[in-house]
């Protein structure tokens, strides 16, 4: 294929003088450019975006040859007005809990692995990691399910501390940081499954009253937050909101900390793309109540 070097720059030169932020400019860019105006916002930037990280693909082959002080009209990325998130930092947050293969939602679970990825608010860059695995005292021994499954052994949680002692770390953690004090903070699940449910159970098995403050407060569930943004029909789980996204995951899936690392990589990229990061769960004693339904004692993936 032969292209018309000249035509293509000058055409993503008008594209770049006129930064499309708005849905009309989108869609006008778009059209510029031969391509689909139809959909949300959110769709239009990716396929815009998409379309640009081609076209520099195409004009950076085709001018391999030029001489170096050719300078490249693509040099600095598209950009666009930024998202003035309303929290400090965001605490990306995903637990493996005990579970059997048949275990229903009357399965006392308990935390083994309690991860938590923290994010700047204003960038959405990872700025620190806090990781513990934790040794379970009502039922210590794991299922063979549940150790295939998760991948962690039985001998790494015989050799972890318990539930108060990881807690008292991660609080440790968090006044590093002032999170939930001069700095707001908020945590981000996949689901509401992590703190509705199995930080309630684990707060119950380690008999901590009251419930910690910041268990108490709302935070965000990226897939009801996912849905809504991109005009989606239903929840997407971690490997279906990176496909739709044209993310890998990385790591191990059900690996605690891996979940946590890509549910913030999906967030980066939502966040990159306009999404503000506001709260949508809450944990309601009345109304969530415990040990009364019969749905999978696992995390729904």
């Amino acid at each position: 294929m032969n292209l018309d070097e000249p035509k293509v720059v000058d055409k993503l030169a008008n594209v770049q003088a006129k930064p499309a932020t708005t849905v009309e400019a989108l869609r006008t860019a778009l059209e510029q450019m031969g391509l689909n105006t139809k959909g949300y916002k959110p769709e239009l930037k990716q396929r815009y975006r998409k379309a640009l990280k081609k076209q520099k693909e195409a004009i950076e082959s085709a001018s391999a040859a030029s001489t170096p002080s050719t300078p490249s009209l693509l040099s600095e990325e598209f950009t666009e007005t930024k998202i003035k998130q309303p929290f400090d930092y965001y605490l990306f947050f995903d637990v493996e809990a005990t579970c059997e293969a048949d275990g229903g939602f009357t399965f006392p679970n308990e935390i083994i692995e309690f991860p938590v990825i923290l994010v700047d608010g204003e960038t959405f860059d990872i700025v620190d990691e806090f990781r513990s695995y934790v040794k379970p005292t009502i039922n210590s021994t794991l299922s063979d399910f549940c150790i295939e499954l998760t991948g962690i052994s039985q001998e790494t949680v015989d050799k972890s501390p318990i539930f108060v002692d990881v807690l008292n770390e991660f609080q440790e953690f968090m006044a590093k940081y002032n999170l939930f004090q001069e700095k707001s903070a908020v945590f981000v699940t996949d689901g509401p499954f992590d703190i509705r449910d199995f930080i309630t159970k684990q707060l119950k098995h380690s008999k901590i009253k009251p419930r910690p403050a910041y268990f108490d407060v709302h935070w965000v569930n990226i897939r009801k937050l996912f849905r809504e943004f991109y005009k989606q029909k239903e929840n997407k789980n971690i490997a279906l909101m990176l496909q739709h996204l044209d993310m890998k995951f990385q790591g191990r899936e059900h690996s605690g900390l891996d979940d946590a690392r890509n549910l913030a990589a999906i967030g980066k990229k939502m966040h990159e793309e306009g999404c503000v990061f506001k709260t949508n769960s809450w944990y309601d004693p009345k109304r969530h109540r415990l040990y009364d339904r019969k749905t999978s004692g696992r995390k729904r993936r």
